[in-house]
């Protein structure tokens, strides 16, 4: 019987008291506070347009140097049902393969665009070596649950339709995000195959939002100090979800992906997952693994140690960033092996 990836981590050591940043974390670490604070609204309790303002002002310094790709090209498709026009950017790398990526950017449903995560999808695209869909889902709280998943549902659905006649998506359709996209890629999942529709081949799932609790081991111990802080994430789920009774949207299994049934988690595709061990939602990723691991599902999961939430933003300055995209390339070509 093959081993959970649970197996190889000491959860113990990763909460403990001592767990500290590496120190190419801790150098940059330094410079994003210092360079942060040169924004007069860093630091503030803003509204939320004002804060995903700032957002987009901070989040510039990681999409420096772009690498080279054939095509980088925005369009509008169709909304779900009465929705409006959802904008993406389709990325394609040089010799791409058959198949794509359909991309959910991260950023608490609140915060995030098709500039965001530029380096980030763009890298992204040339390990995989395929062509890459990036969606921009309306954003919450102007528009909340379920909008941002209708958005990511119509673009998912465009891209089926696509590969029944564009030979250059006739290949793997793998669903991928980080933090909230994360969140939103598996939310798609569950519900395409609620629904009996065609799903993703894969999810590539990077440190992801998959429950409500905000009280996890993982919440209490980094709090606060490691760029995420458990309150802005209090804010984000009533952004997103913000009724908090018993019966509130937050609860349901597509915001929520820890209250999927046993029956839903077992017929995912394959799933790669990775968590950032210094990371309010460090316990998100390994509670949704060892769900996994008690419906037989097939999964990876990389945990990348000494480093925050979002690092794999920083690859123009981290090495740790550097691999995990590398690792997620990775996964996906030991998959999908290329054809001959």
């Amino acid at each position: 019987m093959t081993s959970s990836p649970l197996e190889r981590l000491d959860i113990d050591r990763l909460l403990a008291p001592e767990a500290r940043r590496t120190p190419e974390m801790a150098g940059l670490w330094d410079w994003i506070q210092s360079e942060d604070a040169k924004d007069p609204d860093f630091g503030k309790t803003l509204p939320a347009a004002e804060l995903r303002a700032l957002q987009f002002r901070l989040s510039r310094k990681w999409n420096q140097d772009l690498p080279d790709v054939a095509v980088a090209r925005r369009f509008t498709i169709p909304g779900l049902m009465a929705a409006p026009p959802v904008p993406v950017e389709l990325i394609v790398p040089h010799q791409a393969r058959p198949g794509a990526l359909l991309q959910a950017h991260g950023g608490c449903w609140a915060f995030g665009n098709l500039d965001s995560h530029q380096r980030f999808k763009r890298l992204l695209a040339i390990e995989t070596g395929t062509a890459l869909l990036s969606v921009d889902y309306r954003l919450a709280p102007e528009h909340p649950f379920p909008a941002a998943l209708e958005d990511m549902q119509a673009a998912w659905r465009w891209l089926l339709d696509q590969a029944k006649t564009e030979a250059a998506f006739n290949g793997p359709l793998v669903v991928t995000g980080d933090s909230a996209g994360a969140n939103l890629a598996l939310a798609l999942t569950l519900r395409e195959q609620e629904l009996r529709r065609p799903a993703p081949h894969a999810a590539m799932l990077f440190y992801g939002v998959y429950g409500e609790d905000l009280d996890s081991p993982s919440y209490q111990r980094f709090a606060t100090g490691y760029g995420l802080t458990r309150e802005l994430m209090q804010r984000c789920f009533n952004f997103y979800a913000p009724d908090e009774g018993p019966d509130a949207a937050r609860h349901d299994s597509l915001v929520s992906p820890l209250h999927a049934s046993e029956t839903a988690l077992a017929r995912l595709p394959p799933l790669f997952l990775n968590a950032a061990s210094l990371d309010v939602l460090l316990c998100d990723t390994l509670n949704l693994a060892r769900r996994l691991d008690s419906v037989g599902a097939s999964y990876e999961l990389a945990m990348h140690e000494g480093v925050h939430h979002g690092f794999m933003q920083f690859s123009a300055y981290l090495e740790e960033a550097r691999r995990a995209i590398m690792l997620a390339g990775n996964f996906f070509k030991r998959t999908f092996p290329a054809r001959a």
